[in-house]
């Protein structure tokens, strides 16, 4: 019988609907190969999983070869054991056979086309995301964007596996889609996608994936909570009106309920005689309180005043999420603790503002997640909250959210499994596989040995309208990689050890970007209109008393506050006298009220 191109082997031995074993004919058949098998309801595509050789070598004969004898005749076979993929049914769904191969039956190496249309690597070119290549053929891989963008995604990868330079290609190709991104750039790494490639040792590669070197530089906004940083634009955060509930959310620890009374009283007085008021507004009223529980919530506000990053109004969501512009946010420099006050604050304004359909849809990027929202015993971060409810309800609103780590185990692990799209690169630690497998869909225990032998560069994915994991060689970068290990035995360059300080404020740097953004800044913070109607009441009471001499509400407050702490008398009710005076009986338009 003449042998048909293609053949690779026959099924033998138990047979069932999702696994079987084949005997290989040749030795051309590799694993992870993808073959198919005539079946009853369509050609099967499957996955070889193992190789195994069989011979007819005894201990006998290896003892043999000890003493230097003749080397015997040896007999050698090998057997393959395959995972059932499944076969595209006329609606172009998926499907897994429903009766067992037949033994003796031929398996046929797959062809590209075979494996594109099963596999579901048919993205189009337009608007899919090119990642790399399919590991062991030069297929393409494009993952739709839509999927990757509205259900989450995250990469995992053990220090040094390749994490943040497949989360870089990603960006790379969203920012050809035009899609609008915020990165938390923990150690600073993204400002490199301003630069191309030059890297020689990268040049053979790129041929190899078809792409060429490029920058994204007029794509690129960098920002920083450090004030005048070369380049980049000062993030400020919103401190302006911060509710009592606002506020503990981004304490760091807890304070106790008499606490929290003093701190609720304090901004409902504020707010009586003021419609814009600071964190340091709210630390002098608490400071007037009798209460014994004002000097930790004192200390708990001072905290958080002084990490310097809060002003009247913040930066504006509009700037940070733009159409086809990634905007980065470098921590670099930055506390942990102010890092994780700055995220906090930044992805629940983001949240806000696309909920209200004040800014377009878009990917929030948060690379080291570990560190802002870490697993239950691992720590904790006052952003973790607001992290856990974009992974929840994010996808509704158009939040897509992409978390990056190399310690999974120390990620929350509600918020892995909320991920739709995987990607996964070399992985050894046992408690970081045990929460990739259990937080992961469709991983087997075969993925989790698989995922442990991973090369360098190669990643496991899964979700974004593939119907299963496949191995992927992620592309070569367009643009240059800014996670590079620093070089101890070259000294290093000055930036990878220069201090930064995040309070700095050198007057006489002036960079021209940073400039126009600060005098935009003074001009939006000038409150419209700080007076309330109890303020002007008091003010004019007091006037005409004679007590003060200036007719201007916010500065007669203040010298009214200071003299009532002179006699001692509680500054609240000394002010509420004098402002019901002013509305019920000294009107504005009765100028002899007092007489």
């Amino acid at each position: 019988m003449q042998k048909k191109d293609g053949i690779v082997g026959y099924i033998f031995g138990e047979v069932g609907i999702t696994e079987f074993k084949f005997a290989v004919d040749g030795h051309g058949i590799r694993k992870f190969d993808y073959i198919y098998a005539p079946h009853k309801e369509g050609e099967i595509l499957a996955q070889v999983m193992d190789i195994k050789q069989h011979s007819d070598f005894k201990f006998e004969d290896a003892t043999s070869l000890i003493n230097n004898e003749e080397i015997p005749n040896i007999t050698t076979n090998l057997k393959a054991y395959a995972e059932v993929i499944g076969f595209r049914d006329k609606r172009g769904l998926l499907q897994s056979p429903r009766t067992p191969f037949n033994v003796g039956a031929e398996i046929i190496r797959a062809n590209e086309n075979h494996i594109r249309v099963v596999l579901g690597l048919n993205a189009a070119k337009e608007n899919g995301a090119y990642i790399g290549l399919l590991k062991g053929h030069n297929l393409p891989v494009f993952l739709n964007i839509d999927s990757l963008v509205q259900k989450h995604i995250c990469i995992l990868a053990k220090t040094g596996g390749g994490k943040s330079y497949a989360c870089g290609v990603l960006v790379e190709e969203l920012l050809k889609n035009k899609v609008p991104m915020v990165v938390i750039d923990t150690h600073g790494e993204y400002q490199s996608l301003k630069k191309s490639n030059n890297s020689r040792k990268d040049q053979k590669n790129m041929e190899k994936y078809g792409v060429k070197k490029r920058d994204y530089s007029s794509q690129i906004n960098d920002f920083s909570p450090i004030k005048n940083r070369s380049n980049m634009k000062h993030l400020s955060l919103n401190g302006s009106n911060l509710e009592a509930h606002e506020i503990l959310d981004l304490l760091p620890s807890k304070i106790s309920g008499p606490q929290k009374g003093v701190l609720y009283q304090a901004i409902k007085e504020i707010k009586e005689y003021k419609n814009i008021y600071s964190i340091r507004d709210i630390i002098d009223t608490v400071g007037r309180s009798k209460s014994n529980a004002r000097w930790n919530v004192i200390a708990s506000l001072e905290s958080l005043d002084s990490i310097g990053v809060f002003s009247e109004s913040g930066t504006s969501t509009n700037e940070l999420v733009k159409s086809g512009k990634c905007s980065t946010i470098n921590m670099k420099g930055v506390p942990p603790d102010v890092q994780s006050v700055v995220v906090a604050r930044i992805t629940k304004k983001l949240f806000d503002d696309r909920k209200a359909g004040k800014i377009p849809p878009f990917l929030f990027i948060v690379e080291e997640a570990h560190n802002y929202c870490p697993e239950r015993g691992f720590g904790s971060a006052v952003s973790s909250d607001i992290l856990r409810t974009v992974a929840s309800e994010g996808r509704k609103f158009g939040m897509g959210l992409c978390i990056v780590s190399q310690r999974p185990a120390k990620v929350d692990k509600n918020i892995i499994s909320q991920c739709n799209t995987n990607i996964i690169l070399k992985v050894t630690n046992p408690n970081d596989l045990k929460t990739i497998v259990q937080s992961v869909e469709g991983l087997t225990s075969q993925t989790f040995r698989e995922i442990q032998r991973l090369p360098i560069g190669v990643a496991l994915i899964s979700g974004a309208s593939l119907q299963m994991p496949i191995m992927a060689e992620i592309r070569t970068r367009e643009t240059s990689h800014g996670g590079k290990s620093v070089q101890i035995s070259k000294g290093g360059k000055k930036s990878d050890y220069e201090s930064i300080n995040i309070n700095q404020q050198s007057e006489n740097i002036q960079y021209p970007q940073i400039k126009e953004e600060k005098q935009q800044i003074q001009q939006q913070q000038k409150p419209a209109n700080n007076v309330t109607e109890k303020a002007k009441n008091v003010t004019r009471v007091a006037y005409r008393l004679g007590w003060i001499t200036v007719n201007e509400p916010d500065e007669a407050i203040k010298i009214l506050t200071k003299e009532a702490e002179k006699m001692n008398e509680n500054v609240y009710k000394y002010l509420e006298s004098l402002s019901s005076l002013g509305k019920d009986y000294c009107y504005s338009d009765n100028p002899n009220c007092i007489k």
